[in-house]
């Protein structure tokens, strides 16, 4: 019984139905737990990222209304030019304000305070008289203001100029939420202080009352002292806020965070320096997930049923196909290439069946392939040793030609000859495809001697070559086609005036080869066709033509090489560029 389990274990089928039932465990735990996770870590970031954008929204709203408050302020204390306003009111009567005026200057600051919705009330301190005008009908002002006051609400102004908490002038044991400004004269002193005041039911019912939800814990707004303006608890405005276990979340422009029991949110201010604190309970935001645990739990005790009578099933379907396949691989194993699996399914292992029948058919075809590729290789070797012949030949029978006509005293010929086997030597040999510019300078001197003597030297040819260009690399035979299509399609033979010169610089990292001609010259439509065509498929020895120099040039270096002619009725120059690169064994 105990060997039976053990093959059974080791088997393709005890192996799948072990595999599918640990997999379905395995997969269902984890999804559940996972999705579980992470729909609480989404709704959560969820949650605080749109907590995070209502409580940015609502402080910007906030340090705009006190923006606000502020540019009213600012234009109440700088009314100058205004014929009856505060300024001019206070300098007027900086000693003793009469009853009239005093309710004129109430007036004024009540027609200030309907600038913005958010003032509750506008003040005038008179430092001089000790006295507060108020924009409220009772009272319109209050006398008697001790100096002390005065000197601490100074030096409250001097430190800060946002707007801030400070005990009211009017009624006793109150703060107010105000933006302040000093009303001067012409020379810079002090006439006054106005006082833009902010009620804390005001702020409560504008940015606090509709920011409360079931889910809120508190909600408050702080000064820069962590001193509580207004908030959703009952709270005393001016008061230090001592709740010790938020330290750490209040503090920088905006903090968000989170602990096991709440979510942490706080925005601050850009003016008014205000920051907006709110705690949120966690739990009661993600209390819709608790009837998703128990779901998943449900669903995870049903797949696994299911998938223990299917893994039973599967595994019976999945051995047959794997048995017949493994034994066919068996037979191939052992040579028998004939063989082939049956294919019984179209799924993937009747899929993988026919491949393995594929490869098999591949394997002989390629096989077949080999033995007829190794009898080409074997032609092809007798044909390039047959091909060998007829440069060797070529060379020695044009050298015994050579040293006849030397030895019969016809040294043009035999030098002309010497020109042309040393040029085809070039043109054929093996030995790179790279040449210095000497080397190559060499070969088109031979080449143009040919070309003299062709032509009864119907043209001269000058050499301009730089000694550091000298050992730079260039591809073989670059020069001879530009040579060639000057002396075919530039120079007029007839006149015998024909001047070539020929020129090779070091330009920085670059080197400019040119091959300049007094010929007819060509038109726009000429070199945009030398410079576009085709490479030509010809025979014979000057046949590579001006393409083939741009292709292999393309080729050789990229970007980094190339051609281009300037042509006159004076003649053309032809212009190729390449970076200077020095043969090996050169000093750079």
């Amino acid at each position: 019984m105990r060997n039976v389990k053990s093959r059974f274990m080791q088997s393709i089928r005890g192996k799948i139905l072990i595999s599918i039932l640990m997999i379905t465990l395995l997969t269902s735990l984890a999804v559940t737990m996972i999705f579980y996770g992470q729909s609480a870590r989404t709704i959560e970031e969820n949650y605080v990222s749109s907590l995070q954008q209502r409580a940015q929204q609502m402080i910007e709203e906030l340090d705009d209304a006190l923006w606000r408050a502020y540019h009213v302020n600012l234009y109440a204390s700088c009314d100058a030019q205004i014929k009856k306003g505060i300024q001019t009111l206070l300098e007027e009567n900086q000693s003793e304000q009469q009853e009239e005026e005093l309710e004129e200057l109430a007036q004024l600051l009540y027609e200030y305070k309907t600038q913005s919705s958010v003032i509750s009330s506008m003040y005038l301190l008179i430092p001089e008289t000790c006295m507060v005008i108020t924009s409220e009908e009772y009272p319109v002002y209050r006398k008697g203001i001790s100096e002390k006051r005065i000197a601490e609400i100074k030096g409250k102004i001097n430190e800060n100029a946002s707007p801030m908490l400070i005990e009211d002038l009017i009624y006793e044991n109150e703060m107010m939420f105000s933006c302040t400004e000093a009303v001067k004269d012409e020379n810079g002193a002090v006439l006054g202080y106005i006082f833009s005041n902010i009620k804390e039911s005001r702020l409560y019912y504008d940015f606090i009352a509709g920011w409360d939800e079931k889910e809120t814990v508190e909600s408050v707004i702080l000064d820069s002292e962590k001193r509580m303006i207004t908030g959703s608890e009952i709270n005393h405005m001016g008061s230090t806020y001592q709740k010790k276990q938020y330290d750490k979340w209040i503090g920088g422009k905006k903090t968000e965070g989170s602990d096991r029991e709440n979510i942490y949110i706080y925005c601050e201010s850009t003016f008014a320096q205000v920051g907006l604190f709110t705690v949120v309970d966690k739990a009661a935001v993600l209390s819709d997930l608790l009837w998703i645990r128990w779901f998943f739990f449900g669903v995870l005790a049903v797949f696994m049923a299911i998938a223990l009578v299917l893994a039973l099933y599967l595994s019976h379907i999945l051995y047959q196909p794997l048995k017949q396949l493994t034994l066919t691989m068996e037979k191939v194993s052992e040579g028998d290439l004939q063989t082939r699996a049956r294919i019984e399914s179209r799924d993937e292992i009747g899929e993988l069946a026919m491949e393995f029948n594929d490869m098999l058919d591949k394997i002989e075809e390629l096989i077949g392939q080999l033995l007829q590729e190794e009898k080409k290789k074997k032609d092809m070797e007798l044909e390039a040793l047959q091909y060998q012949i007829t440069p060797h030949f070529m060379y020695n029978t044009l050298n015994s030609i050579k040293y006849a006509a030397l030895l019969k005293g016809d040294k043009e010929i035999g030098q002309i000859i010497g020109d042309f086997v040393e040029l085809l030597q070039a043109a054929v040999s093996k030995k790179g495809i790279f040449l210095t510019v000497a080397e190559e300078m060499h070969i088109l001197e031979n080449y143009i001697r040919l070309q003299k003597f062709r032509y009864d030297g119907g043209f001269h040819v000058s050499y301009y070559v730089e000694e550091e260009a000298q050992t730079c690399l260039v591809p073989r035979l670059i020069l001879q086609p530009l040579v060639e299509n000057a002396l075919m399609h530039g120079i007029d033979m007839k006149q015998g005036t024909g001047e070539l010169k020929i020129y090779a610089l070091v330009q920085g990292k670059k080197l400019c080869l040119k091959v300049s001609d007094n010929g007819r010259g060509m038109t726009q439509e000429q070199m945009t066709q030398l410079l576009t065509e085709r490479t030509k498929k010809e025979r014979g020895f000057t046949a590579v033509g001006i393409p083939n120099i741009r292709d292999r040039l393309k080729l050789y270096y990229g970007d980094n090489g190339g051609i281009r002619f300037e042509s006159s009725d004076k003649g053309t120059t032809a212009i190729i560029y390449l970076p200077a690169e020095k043969g090996e064994g050169q000093n750079e």
